[in-house]
């Protein structure tokens, strides 16, 4: 995958990722407004939940990524983030203490 690919999942993970957690402040003023079944209530749970599929599954696409660090040169993978939040890259072994560095290739 090139470079350019990546980054568009990245940044499409980073996107979804914020508009799922706008979703949850809409479900979380929905449910303190109305009730449980709600129409409102219900369809918002049922976009966050959207929301939450389709992020989940970009960071599926990029978790079967394994790239190497031009820093230290140990693998990076992506590591899938919790509920809204976006995952990010890793060391696959012990980490040096840095952040990963990725190659403009990979």
């Amino acid at each position: 995958m090139a470079r350019q690919d990546r980054q568009v999942l990245e940044d499409a993970v980073r996107a979804i990722s914020k508009a799922a957690a706008d979703s949850s402040s809409v479900v979380d003023e929905a449910a303190d407004a109305l009730q449980p079944d709600d129409p409102l209530t219900v369809h918002a749970k049922m976009l966050r939940q959207e929301l939450l599929e389709v992020k989940a599954g970009i960071e599926w696409e990029l978790s079967k990524l394994v790239l190497d660090c031009t820093a230290c040169g140990q693998r990076v993978h992506y590591v899938g983030g919790l509920g809204v939040s976006a995952g990010h890259w890793a060391h696959g072994e012990p980490s040096p203490h840095h952040e990963p560095v990725l190659n403009a290739q990979g």
